[in-house]
């Protein structure tokens, strides 16, 4: 069985995608071969390409249109990413480092929050639910009017 993973896991040298499946590669996307060169993406209909170059340091710059934008972090470069490919709505990013998890948003008006540290799943989702703008006891109320059936049983 370890064997059957292992091969599964393990791309192809040629590039070609095996039958059962996988994901086709994007010839579009470019990666450079030494750190700092960015990988360039190319437009959708009607856009321009944005590059992302990563310092080595945990920081990042983007560079779209010919504007450059320095980002401090890993968050703080890929909401402004989401920002810019979808200015209306607001974005929340999270990660968790092994250590405590990490947010960072920015709103519609491209204002950017902090990014916080936590120290639990609690934390994070007090985070979202301050960041989104939801009341108090948001999570009691249902998603959708119709009943869902509970998860895990037969």
């Amino acid at each position: 069985m370890a064997y059957g993973l292992n091969k599964m896991m393990t791309p192809p040298k040629d590039g070609a995608i095996p039958k059962g499946g996988g994901s086709k590669p994007n010839p579009s996307a470019k990666m450079g071969s030494e750190m700092g060169q960015g990988i360039k993406k190319e437009p959708a209909e009607g856009g321009a390409p944005m590059e992302v170059h990563d310092h080595g340091d945990g920081t990042f710059h983007t560079v779209k249109d010919g504007q450059e934008e320095q980002h401090p972090d890993l968050l703080h470069m890929t909401a402004h990413i989401a920002h810019v490919h979808e200015p209306e709505s607001k974005h929340h990013h999270a990660k968790h480092d092994g250590f405590s998890g990490h947010t960072h948003g920015i709103h519609e008006d491209g204002t950017h929050e902090e990014t916080q540290e936590h120290d639990s799943p609690e934390s994070m989702s007090e985070g979202l639910k301050a960041f989104m703008g939801g009341e108090e006891g948001a999570e009691d109320k249902p998603q959708h009017e119709e009943e869902q059936a509970p998860l895990g049983g037969m």
